[in-house]
């Protein structure tokens, strides 16, 4: 497969503390402000608005509801609503959030201390109901990670950080998850955050790897990464466009 490479990344956003879950919504560019505890949203002149407050520990995403509600994850999973409130979904904590087409709300996580010299045993996944209670639907993730919905529906793919690999399941109708395969591996260990764009063919996976940050583009069955563009990726508290 040949290389895609897109034009240089320029520097768009910095002078944050820890920029996290970036996502493309509503025509801006909206992340975690993780240290800070807060939802940022910015277009692509580089104007910026904190939208919605979040938790101000680390490891904490976003997401929105089919109604275009926010979610956020971090010790509890929290919905905002339009007058500013918020609404305690789930009482447990979890790291990462992906919310299919159909509602169907996913958060992932591991329940084992983190440490400098430690890594977590393997995590999971948890399909969140409207009632708050939740049902494991997955096991045996290598430290999960950034978590896509790919733009059908039918397929969710979660990164694997320890393992460098990303792994893919195919939604069932109530949410289960079924067909582990492996979309793409070769990443490295510091396999990060996935994404998916809309613009692209069907499936494809941004994944940032290494100590680097490098941005690369995987597809289902790869066996290592596309690369993206030759800089070394993000700085601490940049985003690149």
């Amino acid at each position: 497969m040949t290389p895609t490479r897109l034009s240089p990344a320029r520097t768009l956003l910095s002078g944050f503390a820890m920029v996290e879950s970036a996502r493309w919504h509503d025509d801006r560019l909206w992340f975690a402000h993780w240290g800070v505890g807060e939802v940022v949203a910015a277009d692509m002149t580089g104007r910026v608005e904190v939208v919605a407050p979040g938790p101000r520990r680390m490891g904490w995403s976003i997401a929105w509801l089919p109604d275009g509600r926010l979610a956020t994850t971090g010790e509890e999973l929290t919905r905002h609503e339009p007058d500013g409130g918020t609404t305690t979904l789930g009482a447990h904590g979890a790291n990462e959030i992906v919310i299919d087409p159909r509602g169907h709300v996913y958060v992932d996580g591991f329940d084992s201390e983190f440490s400098a010299d430690r890594m977590p045993d393997p995590g999971w996944i948890d399909l969140v109901a409207p009632d708050g209670t939740s049902r494991r639907v997955a096991e045996d993730i290598h430290f999960p990670n950034g978590m896509v919905v790919t733009p059908d529906g039918t397929t969710l793919v979660v990164a694997e950080s320890v393992a460098g690999r990303l792994t893919a399941f195919d939604i069932a109708d109530d949410g289960s998850l079924t067909g582990r395969r492996v979309w793409a591996e070769g990443l490295g260990p510091g396999a990060g955050a996935a994404n998916h764009f809309g613009a692209c063919r069907p499936g494809p996976v941004i994944d940032r790897r290494g100590p680097a940050g490098d941005r690369t583009r995987a597809h289902p069955g790869a066996a290592s990464p596309d690369p993206l563009d030759g800089r070394g990726g993000c700085r601490p508290g940049e985003v690149l466009s």
